[in-house]
């Protein structure tokens, strides 16, 4: 049996994401191609008369800053293209961003992006405009059916298009995670918790990519995938038909050992694609003179920022996940200046130790685990501000946060103890 293959392209852009010219464009493009042909991936046979999607990551795009978050417009619009330079019959571009956000919402301010997908050839379309559909996945350990959107299905053709970046929660988020996309919020969100590394394997169990394409122009790595900072001018496009192989390479790429990444673990463990990188042939460029080391994603939240003083309780990582990206999204916003420092209970509380001990400020508890303490016996009238979830959406505390630091909350300077509920 042959050798799954991933192609690697690397070269000199000299062009930010955010401020290409058609020069530019025209280098991106020769990368992609070049990766894709050693990739072994030949685009007239795939492609040619048929109905094509791509799936990038748009997950929260913003028109102000397009560096680290969303997959590369350079890419996206090469792999168009390409694409159609081989013949496709029609190309589609979707996603669903998630966080209760549309993707009409998410794409408000990016007018200038959806008309060059229109000049280039392609639809942008809506996973969430409509209905899913409920496919069956009789081999699922959690995720059975999965509501997948109907122009996945209807699609002869799909291209996964994912961005390099580290991950707070997974570590990594290449083209297996990019697959989270295509789930609506309301099977999508609750399971961001530990388990969500079995739910990606579930989809991949029923859905796998004809061809991914990574974009490592810009990747991104710390604190991603919403608040890490670039790798400028890495410049690299991974390819290949395995999903699974090109995540492997990409990961090693990064500096971050396949084991260490538990969808990677899983997808070898059921043999859905191959993760050994002994196993897999990369063609190309030399991996060893492309290879970063990545700034890795800090989970915790204690000690990380002075104005909330957090204690982790029995807390797994959808919340650890979710707290941990609200504090950064503040921190990056500059959004505790001028507060009081309040603290944060995360997790299940011991039993035999409900309440605390020498609270400062506000408390907060985070977390369906954490409710025991929302009342505090030993101060009658302490009332904890709780955020609900299991795990609480990313945003939950960050917007309930900034909220009471409104002139009418009555907690701006940290000190009401007597709080309702939030």
């Amino acid at each position: 049996m042959a050798r799954p293959r991933v192609g690697l392209a690397h070269g000199e852009v000299g062009e930010a994401p955010d401020a290409f010219t058609p020069a530019g464009l025209a280098a991106v493009t020769a990368l992609v191609a070049r990766a894709i042909a050693a990739a072994g991936c030949d685009l007239p046979a795939l492609v040619g008369g048929k109905s094509v999607l791509l799936k990038p990551n748009l997950v929260r795009p913003n028109p102000n800053s397009p560096r680290s978050v969303v997959t590369d417009e350079r890419v996206i619009l090469a792999v168009i293209d390409l694409v159609r330079a081989a013949g496709a019959a029609a190309i589609r571009v979707g996603d669903n961003p998630g966080y209760g956000l549309s993707l009409f919402a998410a794409m408000a301010g990016m007018a200038d992006f959806t008309r060059r997908l229109a000049e280039h050839g392609a639809e942008l379309v809506h996973f969430d405009a409509a209905d899913p559909v409920a496919v069956a996945n009789p081999t699922a350990l959690l995720f059975d059916p999965v509501p997948l959107p109907r122009v996945l299905l209807e699609a002869d053709v799909y291209i996964n298009i994912p961005k390099m970046k580290t991950h707070v929660h997974t570590l990594v988020t290449l083209g297996i995670k990019n697959q989270y996309g295509l789930i609506l919020d309301d099977n999508r969100m609750p399971w961001h918790r530990n388990d969500i590394n079995v739910k990606i394997i579930d989809i991949l169990r029923v859905v796998k990519p004809d061809l991914t394409v990574v974009d490592a122009l810009w990747a991104v790595q710390g604190q991603a995938p919403l608040s890490g900072s670039s790798v400028p001018d890495m410049n690299v496009i991974a390819a290949g038909t395995d999903v699974c192989a090109v995540d492997a390479v990409c990961a090693d790429l990064m500096g971050i050992a396949v084991d260490e990444v538990a969808m990677l673990r899983l997808a070898g463990q059921e043999g859905l694609g191959e993760t050994d990188l002994a196993a897999i042939e990369v063609v190309g460029e030399d991996p060893d003179q492309l290879r970063r080391r990545f700034a890795r994603p800090v989970l915790s939240s204690m000690g990380a920022y002075p104005a909330v003083r957090v204690i982790e309780g029995g807390a797994c990582q959808g919340c650890l996940s979710a707290l941990r990206h609200a504090l950064d999204k503040l921190g990056s916003e500059d959004g505790f200046a001028g507060r009081a420092q309040a603290t944060l209970y995360v997790g299940v509380p011991m039993p035999e130790t409900v309440n605390l001990r020498n609270v400062r400020g506000q408390l907060w508890c985070f977390g369906a685990c954490s409710a025991p303490l929302i009342y505090n016996t030993k101060e009658p009238g302490r009332i904890a501000r709780h955020i609900p979830g299991c795990p609480p959406h990313i945003l939950d505390f960050y917007k309930a946060y900034k909220a009471a630091a409104a002139p009418d909350s009555g907690t701006g300077t940290g000190k009401d103890h007597r709080t309702p509920c939030a």
